[in-house]
């Protein structure tokens, strides 16, 4: 792990950090540091010459919303970056690692003449029809677990004089979230957007040392927990034609949201359950449940393409909640050998030797 790691972030300093700006022209007129992205399940449509107005096919992946006129593959290729040369940092006590790291930072978040802009109006587009949606935040969920990753590096003693400037690129983007019409969309979504919101949210505040604001989002928590149906399940992601992957994606925001109320000396991971409905410890029981032999999953699926992500959200629950089902559960996904994730995690560090001097 540690020797694959070090190789792939050899193969970032190879190459050079990504800019908003290095988007390949587009029919799209926005600003050009405005984050620009097609839905993962965004189509031209079949039925017109020119492919105008798209439409959205849940659960199936258009490719072309990876490509160069869009920023969705820069963007998730930044953040990649970032954590995994934080984590080469770290375990190898190199500086070229951290001196990457923040580079990447410097160019995609705070340079003037390069940074993007701190909002997604314009993520999830379809085209034809708008030019941003509400449920694009969701791309940006990667940046709670690059957060993290500025943590370590701020903690290694590196990136600490533009470590404000950051705070304040994440200041802009939260305040976003919280006072415009798509974030308040994305705010009263009842699946996996919702929860991710406040994760997102969570984990932004805490990073700018908002506390005030922290304390009022984990007030109203328990409307979060009305996702989770009486005995474990998430309706709304087993609708999904890839359930079980929107499953355990709910249950990572979940899990962020848990780890910000820790630090905050808060026990979101035993929060009673709401009356009518499951709680947390039921929803992830749930899913150990059902998903260690696939004949105990029937609800729509896909082709798994689950990482190792899985996996220490398991061994994460498995320790908060001390159980053998649980404990076993991830026993069962450690024998799976799953794949790395394409983002590193934070997890992946408790996984991971660290260079001591």
């Amino acid at each position: 792990m540690s020797r694959q790691l070090v190789t792939l972030a050899d193969e970032f300093l190879a190459g050079q950090p990504y800019s908003i700006l290095d988007r390949e022209p587009s029919d799209w007129a926005g600003d050009a540091h405005d984050y620009y992205s097609v839905g993962n399940y965004s189509w031209p449509n079949p039925e017109t010459a020119d492919g105008l107005p798209y439409i959205r096919v849940d659960g199936r992946r258009n490719p072309d919303a990876w490509s160069d006129r869009y920023d969705k593959r820069r963007f998730r290729q930044t953040a990649a970056a970032v954590n995994t040369l934080v984590q080469a940092h770290l375990r190898t006590g190199e500086a070229r690692y951290a001196d990457a790291a923040e580079a990447r930072l410097e160019r995609w978040f705070l340079d003037p003449a390069t940074a993007m802009r701190p909002n997604f109006a314009h993520a999830a587009a379809l085209p034809g029809q708008h030019d941003g949606a509400a449920i694009g935040q969701i791309e940006a969920t990667l940046l709670t677990d690059l957060l993290d990753h500025v943590d370590l590096l701020v903690k290694a003693g590196r990136f600490t004089e533009r470590l404000p400037l950051l705070q304040d690129w994440f200041a802009e983007l939260t305040h976003w979230m919280r006072s415009s019409e798509l974030g308040r969309q994305e705010e009263r979504m009842t699946n996996n957007h919702g929860v991710w919101w406040d994760a997102q949210v969570l984990r932004y505040l805490q990073f700018v040392d908002d506390r005030a604001a922290l304390t009022k989002i984990l007030d109203r928590f328990d409307i979060r927990l009305r996702h989770i149906a009486r005995g474990g399940a998430l309706p709304r992601e087993l609708a999904r034609p890839d359930s079980l992957l929107y499953t355990i994606y709910c249950l990572r925001a979940f899990a962020v949201c848990c780890r910000v109320a820790a630090a905050a000396g808060r026990d979101l991971w035993n929060a009673p359950a709401e009356p009518g409905f499951g709680s947390l410890r039921d929803a992830f029981h749930f899913w150990a449940g059902h998903a260690d032999d696939d004949r105990r999953w029937i609800w729509p699926r896909q082709p798994s393409d689950l990482d190792r992500t899985a996996l220490w959200l398991a061994d994460e629950a498995a320790a908060v909640y001390q159980t053998p089902s649980l404990t076993a559960f991830a026993e069962t996904l450690r024998r799976q050998d799953l794949p790395a994730p394409e983002i590193p995690s934070t997890a992946a560090l408790e996984h991971l030797p660290t260079f001591k001097e």
